[in-house]
């Protein structure tokens, strides 16, 4: 019996010593080169500007695809780029937006269209973990103090392998990021020969319209202008998928209450533009939908009226 209560006491002690060193293994918010850490940059550059700013809000397809210093440039406004993942989901991103928006700033939303409401709850508690202020942008399942440590632990060794196995992946840590929150390390990189995030698109999108509104509601209370884009898009799916955008778009128009800057096929340029995803950009793909979208947004084009030209660009 002693020797059992001796080994059953080393294996406790052993896994605890394991699940507290974990961190130590990833480092922390300050130091950790993981990509979801670039949360807690992202919002430094917000609170170091004290004037109206564009924030750009939704999932990867920012970070590939929009060049914020040139954008910020032609606009004449200070831009930040709060993309990071569309697994995120609608509702913490747009939570995000409700603690960190200001009145009389312009947030432009870019939907990627597999897009859900409820987002991943693994990537839910990998974001809270770096960025403790996101624990207000989601409902954990439990609010115990206990369960919680347990499920960070757990968290961390699944990313830990899985970052072992794929080596983090090119163009997906913290390190990879400008200062305006754009991604860079791509725009050197050669492009992966398949595309990834390819899905079948389902046009119902009810959950989404309705949270949609509820934000605008929340942001025409605070004077804060918001403004809806769909994501960059790979031809071959567009062509694949183009039936159900079609409905999606007729809904989004006649339910949504969010001002749209264009339809689907606007957005959706040749495959060889696009880097490792049908969402992402290469560089050259990049600057296009850059040029896109000052176009959309300074009125230059019939799409849009609506002028963002705030204050002086820094």
């Amino acid at each position: 019996m002693k020797k059992f209560l001796f080994k059953l006491g080393l294996f406790v002690t052993v896994t605890l010593l394991v699940l507290l060193s974990l961190p130590l293994l990833d480092g922390n918010a300050a130091t950790s080169s993981e990509f979801m850490a670039a949360m807690s940059d992202k919002h430094k550059r917000l609170a170091s500007i004290d004037r109206p700013k564009l924030i750009l809000a939704g999932g990867s397809n920012l970070i590939f695809g929009v060049d914020s210093e040139t954008l910020g440039k032609k606009l004449n406004v200070p831009v930040v780029n709060l993309g990071l993942r569309a697994h995120l989901g609608l509702d913490f991103i747009l939570n995000e937006l409700r603690d960190v928006a200001d009145k009389n700033d312009v947030v432009l939303l870019s939907m990627e269209y597999f897009m859900d409401t409820k987002g991943d709850e693994d990537l839910h508690r990998l974001a809270s973990y770096y960025n403790p202020q996101a624990l207000a942008y989601y409902t954990p399942k439990s609010n115990s103090v206990f369960k919680r440590f347990f499920e960070y632990r757990h968290m961390l060794y699944k990313k830990l392998i899985s970052d072992w196995i794929t080596k983090g992946g090119p163009a997906y840590t913290r390190n990879d990021f400008n200062r305006f929150g754009d991604g860079v390390k791509h725009l050197t990189m050669k492009a992966p020969s398949v595309l990834g995030s390819r899905y079948i698109i389902d046009s119902n999108k009810e959950n989404e319209i309705k949270v949609l509104n509820d934000f605008y509601r929340f942001a025409q209370e605070k004077g804060i202008t918001v403004l809806f884009t769909y994501s960059p898009y790979a031809r071959s799916e567009y062509t694949l998928n183009q039936k159900e955008l079609i409905l999606l778009h007729e809904k989004f128009k006649d339910r949504m209450h969010i001002k749209m800057l264009g339809k689907p096929g606007d957005l959706v340029y040749p495959d060889s533009l696009f880097f490792d995803n049908v969402y992402h950009l290469t560089k050259s793909g990049r600057d296009i939908h850059t040029k896109k979208l000052v176009q959309m947004l300074s009125g230059e084009t019939k799409t849009t009226g609506v002028n963002v030209r705030l204050v002086p660009a820094e």
